[in-house]
């Protein structure tokens, strides 16, 4: 139920944002609004604007809408001809429909300035062990360096090397590093080969790479739980401080979760510790494609005191957090493109789309792990949005773009009947996005 309410707190922000870029480019271009509807079907509120729009809040939080004047849906007074989406000039056209996937690109920049002026804490960035024959280990690095930058960028945790390391691992290529090694600053350079997040691979790119970062024994303390996962079934809940499983104590997160993944549809009796009382329930964990176990559940780090001399913070001036959040947005909305199409080449596992239900998990999840975080899923979800809606299919506003463009080459837009076929074939394509998103959404939650 939390995963669902904040899903649609989630939706209805991103929705506001994408449908007040429309209506607010709309009204600066003279075309009158008659509707700005968050959700569809029967409208739970609606006030009449003094600028004679109706604001409408609708029972179906699953989209939004901007309903403006247009000669090709009635009929239309002589006096507000001028107030026309039709009528207005090519250019006009194009600014309001490219406004609604501006703004939420322009949302996500803003979100990432928030989420790097307040900083990121994290682990430093030291290395514990190197793989032999490794990545790592070609570029010489050591058991006890510290990754200080990539290619430039400052690294001071390992969230910002994995950031960094993993916009150049979508081409592969060369990284340079500055490290520090007992104190003096190296320049090594490290060949980073091409990778892409899975999320069924096991591994990280960090661990790809043949490093492992310095650890820290985080305590057995559940900080999320996955509706409809197997922790979630068995009745954990977030706060269980776990003992034991079928008799063996359980020290450590890094213990447990080995343990778990041994242990693919196998029942374990596991002890926990809730509000004083031990409590006994029987845990499956779920079989994975890799055929490691996996219940759906997360650490809570907070409950784990890291020693101060490990403790590192991403954080930037005003200024400097803008340029980091602008190139923040560019690269997670470069990897969203390559992803879609490296999907269309077969390069890319379709098992990568997600759809409500998964979007649901990772809200409820992000929020549980609090505000930045759950700032940064919204983030990442409104970048998606907002490239998506810029696909060139009909019905999207990148269809509508698409028009634009063939209208700006013959000179005059194409018929209706034209934009009507278009429509059709967009709505089918949409139908059958939505069927694989679903399709992969109930693969996950079933196995």
């Amino acid at each position: 139920m939390q995963s669902l309410l904040f899903f649609i707190l989630a939706l209805a922000i991103l929705v506001v944002v994408h449908e007040f870029g429309h209506f607010w480019v709309a009204r600066r271009c003279g075309v009158k609004v008659l509707k700005f509807s968050v959700g569809f079907g029967k409208p739970l509120w609606q006030k009449q604007g003094k600028d004679g729009t109706e604001y409408i809040l609708a029972a179906i939080p699953l989209g939004g809408f901007v309903k403006m004047l247009d000669e090709r849906e009635g009929d239309v007074a002589a006096e507000d001809l001028d107030k026309t989406f039709n009528r207005k000039p090519l250019r006009s056209r194009v600014a309001i429909v490219a406004a609604g996937p501006i703004a939420n690109l322009l949302f996500a920049v803003l979100a990432y300035w928030i989420i790097f002026i307040v900083g990121i804490p994290g682990l430093r960035s030291i290395i514990d062990e190197v793989v032999p024959e490794s990545p790592a280990a070609y570029a010489q690095l050591i058991g006890g360096d510290e990754i200080l930058r990539v290619d430039g960028r400052d690294t001071p945790t390992w969230y910002a090397v994995h950031k960094a390391m993993a916009h150049i691992a979508e081409s592969g290529g060369m990284a340079e590093l500055i490290v520090n090694t007992g104190g003096i600053e190296l320049s090594r350079s490290m060949d980073i080969p091409k990778w892409q997040f899975d999320p069924a691979a096991p591994e990280s790119l960090i661990q790809v790479l043949g490093i492992s970062p310095i650890n820290i024994a985080l305590k057995p303390v559940l900080g999320s739980i996955i509706d409809g996962g197997a922790a979630d079934s068995a009745g954990l809940q977030v706060g269980d401080e776990l003992i034991s499983a079928n008799g063996v104590l359980i020290d450590s997160w890094s213990g447990w979760v080995t343990l778990i993944r041994a242990n693919p549809d196998n029942d374990l009796t596991v002890k926990i510790k809730r509000s004083e009382q031990n409590i006994s329930v029987i845990l499956t964990p779920q079989r994975t494609e890799d055929n490691v176990g996996k219940i759906g559940a997360g650490v809570d780090v907070s409950r784990t005191s890291m020693p101060a001399d490990l403790e590192a913070e991403l954080r930037y001036s005003p200024l400097s957090a803008l340029g980091q959040a602008v190139l923040e947005t560019w690269q997670f909305s470069s990897s969203t493109v390559k992803s879609l199409g490296g999907m269309l080449l077969g390069t890319v596992s379709s098992k990568n789309i997600g759809g409500p239900i998964t979007i649901a998990q990772y809200a409820g999840a992000s929020a549980e792990r609090g505000v930045m975080s759950f700032i940064s899923f919204l983030a990442m979800i409104s970048i998606s949005l907002g490239i998506l809606n810029l696909l060139p299919i009909p019905v999207l506003d990148g269809g509508h773009l698409a028009m634009y463009f063939v209208e700006w080459l013959r000179g005059s837009p194409l018929s209706e009947q034209a934009q009507l076929q278009g429509q059709k074939v967009g709505i089918v394509l949409l139908l059958m996005l939505m069927f694989l998103a679903f399709f992969n959404d109930l693969s996950r939650l079933f196995g």
